[in-house]
């Protein structure tokens, strides 16, 4: 069976279901509930109980206990982030189809639009690995504190990966800048639910009875027969990506990704954005265009632009860093950070000061921390083509950045295990 035929077959697996429920100790409270009740619950993903297995850090909490808690969820738990809720949804039903990835991507925006698990997973193939099972975890606005929260205290200890592909910049760790995303997260009723023992969860049917070979196995036995030219597509000369090129490694299915046919309602394009869905990435094709862009946005310098505000990489999200790097060491989890392209105009004196200094702090982490290290902040820089704006990549720029890593990483033998 070719590609073309695998994917909707990929496509039929992925769970229906879209909700998040929160499942603590308090078992007697959903055995006690009417059958109406029950129903009414299952419809909206009510869920078996998960232990608390990791210590809570974080702000003071209130008098907020389980039992008193699990009476007044509300009908849709949030941590105050549309972006962060569906991410942990789409992880969730990740990791019960197909067990926990390999390779966990995480980040923020920069890291959801900016590496392509399928092109890795496809490039790594290419280079002799197994077909890794990686995810996308990235969400707009993380910083080391957002990654920490979800590293440490969201994910329990069969939920992590086996590896952590951490793709940013320095945004991420000025402990100067507001961090939106994270305090709102820490300022919603489900981060104290979290803190009080009680985890999002899927049912019972999302974690039993999986086919493993519904999606995984077939990523690798995709038929990477020749096949002519997409009929409309961007070339990106720089990734080397004809159709006609090696085609037993992956390659037909990179240029698939990258070159999609024009109709988006052609069943290929379908199958890869569905794909796309599941393992969490965010694929963007607006090409940024410098004149058109600042017709309509703002040119922000560096100096005035509220990420740099009160610039310092000494503080919070230092702290949360030390976190990571000290709990992925004692899970023997080993942490490769990837600093992304930026473009040439994004790249003003302000920034490019912060950005040396940046390389600086990455290094002292890198003698100190068992942390490997990829600056790939100026590879594109002059190539706009890559991006959506200044700083963010689109799918272009996302499968460059997965086929240099591709090329790049060497996975640790422990990663490698029950291959």
């Amino acid at each position: 069976m070719g590609w073309r035929q695998q994917l909707p077959l990929l496509c039929l697996c992925l769970p229906i279901s879209s909700g998040l429920w929160f499942a603590g100790t308090a078992r007697s409270i959903a055995a006690d509930a009417s059958q109406q009740e029950h129903q009414r619950a299952s419809q909206a993903v009510l869920t078996t109980i998960l232990p608390s297995a990791l210590p809570v850090s974080g702000p003071p909490l209130s008098h907020l206990t389980p039992s008193s808690a699990c009476p007044r969820l509300p009908p849709s738990p949030s941590f105050n982030s549309q972006q962060l809720d569906k991410q942990l949804r789409r992880y969730l039903h990740f990791v019960a189809k197909f067990g926990k990835p390999d390779i966990l991507i995480v980040g923020s925006s920069r890291a959801l639009q900016g590496i392509d698990p399928i092109v890795l997973q496809q490039t790594l193939v290419s280079q002799g690995y197994p077909a890794l099972k990686i995810f996308n975890l990235g969400v707009n606005g993380a910083t080391a504190q957002l990654v920490d929260l979800l590293l440490r205290q969201l994910l329990t200890p069969d939920q992590l990966p086996r590896l952590i592909l951490w793709g940013d910049g320095v945004r991420a760790f000025n402990s100067g800048r507001v961090d939106l995303t994270y305090h709102r997260a820490i300022a919603s009723q489900s981060y104290q639910l979290l803190a009080a023992g009680i985890r999002p969860t899927l049912p019972p049917i999302e974690s039993s009875q999986v086919a493993f070979s519904c999606a995984v196995v077939s990523l690798k036995r995709f038929n990477y027969e020749t096949t002519g030219n997409p009929r409309s597509f961007d070339f990106v000369p720089d990734l080397n990506l004809t159709l006609k090129q090696q085609p037993h490694d992956g390659t037909l299915l990179v240029a698939k990704v990258l070159f999609q046919l024009e109709s988006p309602a052609d069943p290929e394009n379908q199958a890869i954005a569905k794909l796309q869905e599941l393992t969490g990435f965010q694929s963007l094709s607006d090409q940024f265009k410098p004149e058109a862009y600042f017709q309509h946005h703002p040119k922000v310098q560096g100096k005035y632009d509220a990420d740099y505000r009160d610039f310092s990489l000494n503080g919070k999200q230092t702290e949360a860093f030390k976190h990571i790097m000290a709990f992925t060491k004692a899970r023997q989890i080993p942490v490769v950070f990837v600093n992304l392209p930026l473009t040439q105009i994004y790249l003003d004196e302000t920034r490019t000061v912060r950005e040396k200094q940046f390389r600086l702090y990455l290094q002292r982490f890198t003698r100190s921390h068992e942390l490997s290290v990829y600056d790939l902040s100026q590879r594109w820089s002059n190539r706009n083509a890559y991006f959506t704006d200044p700083s963010h990549l689109n799918r272009y720029g996302a499968a460059a950045v997965a086929v240099e890593l591709g090329r790049l990483l060497a996975m640790p033998k422990s990663l490698l295990q029950g291959h």
